[in-house]
């Protein structure tokens, strides 16, 4: 078998749509969307569209349950709570029930000997960081109820592949906002690309590769521009060079 695995798309259609341009010269078996999908972007509609067309497994990430809950976000950054105000007011109850379809998670079969477990964040919090200095005793405690020889994740926008014990820890990276690493608290500064990663497993062995694919900022900057985004200048200025 041979899986795609997109993640954090952050209703940016733009960049959904050049990923999924991409797997296709992978042929992939199936692609997994590991949550996240339309609020803090400009096209959050477009992007559950696209989703829905597919019919792909999602994960629910924590953005998609503040869709739905408005209230968790009483707590957050006037802006970011801004703009999940804003994405909510654009879909309609059929979007939201997509969103109430997501699983927390999700267990995949790469090969009869090889099991896979999906979550947005860890598989005991979709809010849960695992960054590539989170120390081994810390996963030791997240992943010991948990049997797989594949553990995925997205959440923060950070491209990882990590050994641990016998198990492999991946993270496909952001499609729609990959994050510059180390995360430099809240000033978190966005890369001009779009991520995601191919996962296969033959003959016993597995192998995953991570996918770093240039965006046309320009055009992606005009589409916030258009879309009434709330901030749309933050927004903008939170992408490097």
């Amino acid at each position: 078998m041979r899986f795609a695995f997109i993640s954090d798309i952050h209703g940016n259609f733009l960049s959904l749509e050049l990923v999924l341009e991409d797997i296709q010269k992978e042929n992939v078996d199936q692609i997994v969307c590991l949550g996240d999908v339309a609020s803090l972007g400009p096209q959050p509609r477009e992007v559950i569209a696209r989703l829905k067309e597919l019919k792909i497994p999602v994960i629910m990430g924590n953005h998609d349950n503040y869709l739905l809950n408005l209230h968790l976000t009483e707590a957050h950054l006037p802006w970011l709570r801004a703009a999940e105000e804003w994405c909510q007011s654009l879909l309609d109850e059929s979007d939201l029930d997509f969103l109430r379809s997501f699983q927390p998670q999700m267990s995949l079969v790469l090969d009869q000997n090889t099991n896979v477990l999906c979550y947005h964040g860890s598989p005991r919090l979709d809010e849960e960081f695992l960054y590539p200095t989170v120390s081994a005793h810390t996963l030791d405690e997240i992943f010991k109820a948990y049997d797989a020889r594949l553990f995925v994740g997205g959440h923060t926008h950070v491209q990882m592949v990590r050994q641990h014990r016998n198990t492999t820890i991946l993270n496909p990276g952001s499609v729609g906002m990959p994050f510059e690493f180390p995360v430099p608290g809240q000033e978190q500064h966005a890369l001009r690309r779009a991520e995601y990663a191919v996962v296969e497993m033959a003959n016993d062995q597995l192998t995953i590769d991570l996918h770093q694919l240039p965006i046309d900022f320009n055009r992606l900057a005009q589409a916030a521009r258009d879309s009434g985004i709330p901030d749309v200048d933050f927004w903008i200025s939170t992408w490097h060079l």
